[in-house]
């Protein structure tokens, strides 16, 4: 009983982890200090290599007003440097001649696809013989310093994750606080990890600013998040349209929030709540410098309701679950406990028989197989995936082989045109990536719901011919994400040379019908990649899917074992003392105390 209600405690006052999402030029820090009721996270002008920030309450070893720095480690800062390089069309990155190679950029050579990438490379090139020697290392240091190092870019650039040590209302509520990179960073292509945060996160703030028009990163974030939205047991995204203060009116402010549910409408949210906040006017309001922000306060009303009642609801219920199987068990020893001589002696004489019946019938459960039916909906939803993504990748075609991008005035027209075929390569790989993501929520789910209903069923089965209590497990399978690795479209399918011949002249290409022709000339070759690569992750979540069946087949057969010898000692216990049976009726009043208070 200690165990489940150390348990029930823990579900009951919980950390609780909100990540924080959108593009850098859309308030992101400046929202964050309003929550934190202090100006702790530095406004930058527009970095594109953001690490990971976690804002949580000081600990024993960590003082109020700290930063862990965890730099990159070398390895990782290279395949960033080599990933701009492919993205520039600068060839191989080479460790002993790439720094020669940045300095000779031009940046007026260089087209719009290609200016996040020019702008880490330089800051690295600048911050080398500073930073370098950090790499795979990590530094305590004061607030001033961490803020250096969240919006200098060329400190920023070498840095994977900070953690900030701040006591506030916030943390002080057991709230860890996650600045995700933009979604317009180069970090942004590491999906997985943005993922995670989604997947796991408590609740997930998305941040778009007044007079932006949704851009192409928001939009890829927003598409993922609408994806994997109706997984949830709660609805926790909430959306924040930033610097309200700039409206000129009511109905200028309301016609711009309704411009940002259509947006959210197009990428698959329904219902969004999304509220107009004014972080400057909020922060100032903390600061005692001004009235307070009404969309901010109702916001962070909303907010608190959604963290105490409908997350507290979530644990208190499932705690409550769990208090209440307790309690029904106990019940069961109770009546086995008090029961007469007579009683007792017939429950011990079958006990041998009925150990039997469950260990037959527990050997019947281990041998569940649910393959036919998950593999099925493996191969339905990977299928679908291949054509979604063909459409989506014809549709993205325009926005990076666009008049805007390809003239002569950009620097070299065939380097800049290498540029738009790999940035849309890129673009379609991450997209491919997410919707594989995506795609493990709804496996994951597929999986549940089968091992919930073969418990259930067996549960239902044998409880009659073992006269004991029998119930499935609370909670599901702690699932892991299957490994979906970067960069799974390749260039060897779309050599440069092959199509660029098919790029005359801006003219032509543009107005001669020549970007139609590439794209008709691109789509087989596509195609066919991308029904290799989603064939090889489908074996491959077919085997991670299969092993992790297996272990929460496993771990809730030794829940059902755990029961089994519950009862046999019970019963092997029975004739409790007047003074055990008041012990034991005190234990099961104060179960039903827990689970009234829940």
């Amino acid at each position: 009983m200690r165990e489940l209600l150390r348990r029930a405690a823990e579900l009951r006052s919980g950390i609780f982890t909100v990540a924080l999402f959108g593009a850098f030029s859309a308030g992101k820090s400046s929202f964050a200090n309003a929550l934190l009721g202090e100006a702790v996270l530095p406004v930058s002008p527009h970095p594109t290599t953001a690490a990971i920030i976690r804002v949580l309450a000081p600990g024993a070893e960590n003082r109020h007003r700290t930063a862990s720095i965890r730099f990159k480690s070398g390895e990782a800062m290279r395949e960033d440097l080599a990933f701009s390089f492919q993205a520039l069309g600068l060839g191989p990155w080479q460790e002993e001649q790439w720094m020669d190679s940045v300095r000779r950029l031009k940046a007026g050579d260089i087209p719009a696809a290609g200016r996040a990438h020019f702008s880490f490379l330089q800051a690295a090139l600048a911050g080398w013989e500073t930073s370098a020697s950090k790499l795979g290392q990590a530094e305590l240091v004061e607030l001033e310093e961490f803020r250096s190092y969240a919006a200098e870019e060329t400190k920023a650039c070498f840095v994977a994750e900070i953690d900030l040590y701040h006591q506030g209302p916030l943390t002080r509520q057991g709230i860890v606080l996650v600045d995700t990179p933009g979604a317009d960073s180069i970090h942004a292509r590491h999906t997985g990890v943005a993922f995670q945060y989604m997947k796991t996160s408590d609740a997930i703030l998305f941040v778009t600013y007044y007079n932006h028009a949704f851009s192409r990163a928001d939009k890829q974030l927003l598409s993922q998040l609408g994806r994997i939205k109706g997984s949830f047991a709660l609805d926790k995204m909430f959306f924040l349209v930033n610097a309200a203060d700039l409206a000129a009116s009511q109905e200028e402010l309301a016609a711009v929030v309704e411009h940002v549910r259509e947006g959210l409408y197009g990428a698959g949210i329904q219902q969004p709540s999304v509220y107009a906040v004014s972080s400057l006017r909020a922060l100032q309001a903390e600061q005692g410098l001004a009235a307070a922000d009404e969309g901010f306060a109702l916001f962070r009303s909303h907010f608190a309701e959604f963290l105490e009642h409908d997350l507290g609801q979530l644990a208190a219920s499932s705690a409550d679950s769990l208090l209440g199987q307790m309690k029904e068990r106990l019940l069961q020893w109770i009546t086995a406990a008090g029961d007469n001589a007579e009683d007792a002696g017939r429950k011990l004489s079958g006990l041998e028989d009925k150990r039997h019946i469950f260990e037959q019938a527990l050997s019947e459960y281990r041998q569940t197989n649910i393959s036919r039916e998950w593999n099925q909906e493996n191969e339905e939803l990977l299928y679908h995936v291949v054509q979604r993504l063909r459409l989506l990748a014809l549709e993205m075609f325009a926005e990076f082989f666009h008049p805007s991008l390809l003239q002569e005035h950009h620097g070299p027209m065939k380097r800049n045109f290498a540029i738009a075929l790999r940035g849309w390569l890129n673009q379609v790989s991450a997209e491919l990536e997410r919707e594989l993501l995506a795609t493990s929520l709804r496996l994951e789910r597929k999986a549940q719901d089968l091992l919930s209903y073969a418990a259930e069923a067996w549960c239902n089965k044998h409880e009659p011919a073992l006269d004991m209590p029998l119930s499935p497990p609370e909670g599901g399978v702690n699932w892991s994400t299957p490994p979906i690795p970067e960069g799974l479209l390749t260039d060897a399918s779309f050599p440069v040379d092959t199509y660029w011949p098919m790029f005359k002249s801006p003219r032509t290409f543009f107005e001669g019908g020549g970007r139609t022709v590439l794209r008709n000339k691109l789509e087989e070759p596509l195609l066919k990649q991308l029904k290799e690569v989603v064939s090889v992750q489908e074996a491959q979540f077919r085997d991670h899917y299969a092993r992790e069946i297996a272990v929460g087949l496993e771990n809730t057969a030794i829940y059902f074992h755990g029961l089994w010898q519950e009862w046999e000692e019970s019963i092997r216990g029975a004739r409790a003392t007047s003074q055990q049976l008041d012990y034991w009726q005190d234990v099961s009043a104060r179960l039903g105390g827990e689970s009234q208070e829940l």
